[in-house]
This record gives structure tokens, C-alpha cells and sequence, in this order.
């Protein structure tokens, strides 16, 4: 049965937000940061607010730093209930074993992220998504294989997501502290994916549409394999 790809999230579909946010965009317009840092005056809206940039002991603190923080809180706390469930309902051990070793991750990686919060003052949610808790739902209404694919197949470009996220922060941020974090959430990410990966259940049916780019190579003509291109050290004087 081929497995459905994930829904529609609030601002737009997965597969165009993974597209959007792996050329550094994302729904939520990354930006370039401003580094005036400072207090918002009084009669700010909640809209500015959110847009602003502040001052840390670490640099200049902007709205992609303080998403990323929150976007990885709300990806641990459906990831780790997922993962102890897994251990129990999972039809395969690999599934079993990718999933629940992805909770036993998540827990350090939470408190990795409740340190830094704390350090630049971020306030962290205490609940997933609603489109987080509707893959929760819809994991948990299946049975045998299919939970397991289907448990893999939205963890997986969740995974996509979040890691495409963290690539544009550890790029632009300007706060040291925030840096230091993406690196150390990058490493957990890309982890996840080769434990989700090696399940089995990750198929072309089950994964995003690629992301639209321009400037790519024309495919080569016909079947035989290009001449090798030369040493670059051969090419630079």
C-alpha cells in the first residue's frame, strides 16, 4: 500500500516548506538579521515584538534564533512519546529500534535546548503542533507495517524540515551561543534520519517533493558516463 504523503501544515504544504527552507526561506522568512539589539519602546506590538532583534551576552538574538529554539522544543515533544510508543507497537525490530533510539536522543537533546533558552531568555511551549499532534493521531490509528511506515514516513520529513531549518540558522545567525546550538542539533538531526533510513521505510513515495532550483547541470547525453573531470589542483595556479 503506498504509503500517503504528509499533509498540509498550517502555512503550507511539506513539501514546499522543505523546498522553501532548504534554499535558506522556509514559511517563516528567515531575513537577515538586524544587530541594533536593544529594548522594544513602550506600545510595541506583539507582531514587532516578534520580529525583533535583542542583545545577548552572545550577539545580537533575532526572531530565526528564537524559532529554531522553540521549532526544535515542539519536535522533541512529539518525537520522545512517539518513540517509547514505537518500542511497544512497532510490527518490525529495526522500526523499534531506530524509533525508541531517537527518544533516548530527543531526552538529551531537550535539555540541550531547555539550557539554551534559558541562557537568551526564550520562553519554550509545553506542547507539540496541532499538526504534530494530528500525525500523532494518525500514527497511532494504524496497525502492523503500516504503522510503521507510516511512522517513518512522518517523522522522516519532519526531520527534513527541522534539519533544513537548523542549516539556515547555523548559516546567518550572529549569536555565538545559537550557533554552538544548531551545530549540536544538526548532529541529532542527521543522526535521526540514517536511524530512520535504515528501517527500510523510506521510499520515494514516502518523501517531499524536491525543492525547485535553478543553475542545475543538464543530465548526460545518452548512457555512457561522462569523461572524469580533472584534479581542481590541476585547474588553480
Amino acid at each position: 500500500m503506498r504509503t500517503p504523503r504528509p499533509t498540509p501544515t498550517a502555512a503550507c504544504t511539506l513539501s514546499a516548506a522543505l523546498s522553501a527552507a532548504l534554499l535558506l526561506g522556509g514559511c517563516t522568512a528567515l531575513g537577515r538579521q538586524s544587530t541594533d539589539g536593544g529594548a522594544q519602546p513602550p506600545g510595541v506590538t506583539a507582531e514587532n515584538a516578534a520580529q525583533s532583534t535583542v542583545t545577548t551576552p552572545w550577539g545580537p538574538l533575532g526572531p530565526a534564533d528564537r524559532l529554531l529554539i522553540t521549532d526544535v522544543r515542539r519536535a522533541v515533544l512529539w518525537e520522545i512519546p512517539l518513540g517509547r510508543e514505537a518500542a511497544r507497537r512497532a510490527a518490525r525490530p529495526a522500526t523499534r529500534r531506530a524509533l525508541t533510539e531517537i527518544a533516548r536522543r530527543d531526552a538529551r537533546l531537550d535539555d540541550l535546548t531547555r539550557e539554551t533558552a534559558a541562557r537568551v531568555n526564550v520562553a519554550l511551549p509545553d506542547q507539540p503542533t496541532a499538526d504534530q499532534h494530528a500525525w500523532t493521531s494518525e500514527i497511532t490509528g494504524k496497525s502492523g507495517t503500516e504503522y510503521d511506515k507510516t511512522a517513518v514516513a512522518r517523522l522522516r520529513t519532519a526531520q527534513g524540515l527541522l534539519y533544513a531549518r537548523i542549516a539556515a540558522v547555523r548559516a546567518s545567525t550572529r549569536n555565538t551561543l545559537v550557533r554552538q546550538f544548531a551545530r549540536q542539533c544538526a548532529t541529532v538531526v542527521d543522526g535521526h534520519l540514517a536511524l530512520l533510513e535504515g528501517t527500510g521505510f523510506v521510499t520515494g513515495d514516502t518523501l517531499p517533493d524536491p525543492p525547485a532550483v535553478t543553475g542545475a547541470p543538464a543530465p548526460g547525453a545518452g548512457n555512457r558516463p561522462p569523461s572524469p573531470a580533472p584534479a581542481a589542483t590541476s585547474l588553480v595556479s
